[in-house]
């Protein structure tokens, strides 16, 4: 199955580009599709240690157990919080 990979600031930097598809195996989970990045984009897995993403699947947040379907939409993006 093909799914899509939206990388917020500051992971897109690490690969240059926003967007990336990944082919995995159906019935695959977000713990093996973050497996799948690392082994694709090292650099990414460094970046993404030192800085745990929020996983979104669609619109709901995911978690490593999360089962994946064919053409789902992944966001990771970094938690960021401020004001007063």
């Amino acid at each position: 199955m093909r799914v899509q990979i939206r990388l917020g600031e500051p992971f897109w930097r690490v690969v240059g580009q926003r967007n990336l598809m990944l082919n995995l195996n159906p019935g695959a989970n977000v713990g093996t599709l973050l497996a799948q990045l690392y082994k694709e984009y090292p650099t990414l897995e460094q970046e993404l240690r030192e800085t745990p993403p929020h996983i979104f699947v669609g619109d709901e947040e995911a978690i490593e157990t999360t089962v994946l379907v064919d053409s789902s939409r992944i966001h990771l993006v970094w938690a960021v919080a401020g004001g007063d």
